[in-house]
């Protein structure tokens, strides 16, 4: 049984919690409830299961008291609703505090555990190795069983795509229908496994496939210019499992610039898009074009380019293309082995591989509180 003495003791640790730091009380006094069925507003000194949650202490004692204030003033005087008042051993239940708001950035792969590959050179213009670019993403439409590839995309944590917003806005994919579908872990979309008898690996695991859960385009996509915010999150319906032939690539840091990271390099661009010879390929294709000063780029998008863009290609007729949207297009720190997504493909001239012409990327440096805002466990 409580002493009379040890009960006030804990009453006045109550109130004096309650009355910290100027206008706590008065705060209190003006947030009282009524008591709900089966609970009487007694004196906070009568209530055992409150008394039994100050004692313990901790992080909560206070706004549990908070919440069952049901009238009276500081001190000794505090009232609250307490089921079977007056002693009751019965425990009394609050509502669980929200948890705060999960920071996007801890949901980002950094250091080691983003951007890995098992080559260390690219290939031009060529199939990609198997297990080379594990990020790679597949998005298909129509027919969730027997889906149609038409846009591309990159893992960069173990539930979430990033990929053009005109492949996933219903404006834009009117002829191709909803996505339906995301594949990750694939190279050749005709064989399964893929067993390339060159690589020294071994054959890969079966590629992972998904369904959307949810999809987030970018809020003002095609409103500053033509498919300007060119840019999508899909998040998948489970987690990915994460090995050598499916590894997120690493996110830029916020306001990187891409000149200055590339240096004299290319950057390399991936996807299953249209080839010279046929309007897609079964096999992932890659091929490392330069970087385009935006000044020689805005003479092809007269007018038409945002800051938030970036432009590659013009050498010869390597280039992106049709089926490639959505893919990203990246390279290595200068000093680390690591892959970093510099663009994501977003738009080109009608025809693919004029020489001189670059293609336009969504830059997604300018993109990463965006990217982190939007990602959730």
């Amino acid at each position: 049984m409580m002493s009379k003495a040890w009960c006030g003791v804990v009453v006045l640790a109550a109130a004096a919690v309650l009355t910290a730091q100027g206008g706590s009380v008065r705060t209190a006094r003006q947030a009282t409830r009524q008591c709900a069925k089966g609970e009487e507003c007694v004196s906070l000194r009568v209530c055992r299961p409150l008394q039994d949650i100050i004692a313990k202490g901790g992080p909560t004692a206070e706004q549990t008291v908070r919440a069952a204030l049901c009238g009276g003033g500081g001190g000794r005087d505090l009232r609250v609703c307490c089921p079977e008042a007056g002693g009751s051993t019965r425990p009394v239940f609050f509502p669980t505090p929200t948890p705060p708001k999960v920071n996007g950035e801890d949901l980002l792969p950094k250091g080691t555990k983003c951007g890995q590959t098992i080559n260390e050179r690219v290939v031009h213009g060529d199939n990609a190795p198997l297990y080379a670019y594990a990020w790679m993403a597949l998005l298909g439409y129509q027919d969730a069983a027997n889906p149609e590839w038409h846009c591309g995309g990159a893992l960069i944590n173990d539930r979430y795509i990033l990929t053009a917003a005109h492949c996933v806005h219903r404006n834009f994919t009117n002829s191709l229908g909803q996505v339906v579908a995301v594949r990750l872990g694939e190279l050749n979309t005709a064989t399964d496994p893929d067993c390339p008898s060159a690589n020294g690996h071994g054959c890969a695991p079966s590629p992972q496939n998904f369904v959307p859960e949810e999809i987030i385009v970018h809020q003002t996509f095609n409103a500053r210019g033509p498919v300007s915010d060119d840019i999508a999150l899909i998040r998948l319906n489970k987690k990915a499992v994460l090995g050598q032939s499916v590894h997120p690539i690493c996110v830029p840091p916020a306001g990187l610039n891409v000149p200055d990271f590339l240096g004299p390099r290319d950057a390399t661009v991936a996807g299953w898009g249209a080839t010279e010879t046929k309007p897609s390929s079964d096999i992932l294709q890659v091929a490392d074009i330069p970087f385009a000063n935006k000044t020689i780029c805005e003479t092809f998008y007269p007018r038409q380019l945002v800051e938030e863009q970036v432009c590659f290609g013009g050498r010869g007729k390597k280039d992106s293309c049709f089926g490639d949207s959505g893919g990203p297009i990246f390279q290595t720190d200068k000093f680390l082995p690591r892959f970093t997504v510099l663009g994501i493909v977003s738009r080109g001239l009608p025809a693919c591989g004029i020489p001189g012409a670059p293609a336009v990327y969504t830059n997604v440096a300018h993109y990463r509180k965006w990217i982190t805002d939007n990602l959730k466990p």
